[in-house]
């Protein structure tokens, strides 16, 4: 076999190899997607909230366990049932929308054990600040799921984190609102290409 034809075989076989393993690239479903917020008031309840508009994608490999999470969260989209409240959220005593109009979670490291997402480390781009991150992965799995007869690749999971938003910049009211804000991700997501069938 002549060298170009062995080196051409060499890298059908190696393309071929990893064809099986390639990660995939999945997109939020906005609809299945949440981000929950809380954090304590005077040491005596909680104050609780969610932001209703996040975009992003996940990148998995299902063989290899790595992956990938880039979510962006709009600010202004936050509720807490508390009109004044979001609005004194929104403004520059708290997220100051006007200069930081978005958070944003990267992640590229996804730690399991026996098998099992446990936790993803990255980091969290929140009020002009960017700090270390790591959620901690209550449940992730990805396969088919069928719903109304129409079946679909999804992959998703719960996650929480513990953040100190003094670390950010936010010391509003502290440490009468609490400092640590404890936030739920709840995330659904589908193959770009993956078309309903």
């Amino acid at each position: 076999m002549a060298a170009p034809v062995r080196l051409l075989a060499a890298v059908a076989i190696a393309m071929l190899g990893s064809a099986s393993a390639a990660p995939v690239e999945y997109t939020l479903d906005p609809v299945h997607t949440s981000v929950y917020f809380g954090a304590s008031h005077f040491e005596r309840s909680s104050v609780r909230g969610r932001f209703g508009k996040i975009d992003g994608r996940i990148v998995y490999d299902a063989d290899s366990g790595a992956g990938a999470i880039d979510v962006t969260v709009e600010l202004a989209s936050v509720d807490t049932g508390n009109r004044t409240l979001d609005g004194v959220l929104r403004s520059a005593q708290f997220f100051d929308i006007a200069q930081f109009p978005q958070a944003r979670l990267r992640a590229d490291r996804f730690i399991s054990d026996g098998g099992r997402l446990v936790a993803v480390e990255g980091e969290l781009s929140l009020h002009g600040v960017t700090r270390p991150v790591r959620l901690q992965a209550e449940r992730f799995r990805c396969g088919e799921v069928t719903l109304f007869g129409v079946t679909r690749q999804v992959c998703g999971g719960d996650f929480r984190a513990e953040v100190p938003r003094s670390a950010f910049g936010m010391t509003r009211f502290v440490p009468d609102a609490g400092d640590i804000v404890t936030l739920h991700v709840a995330v659904e997501a589908s193959p770009a290409s993956n078309a309903a069938r």
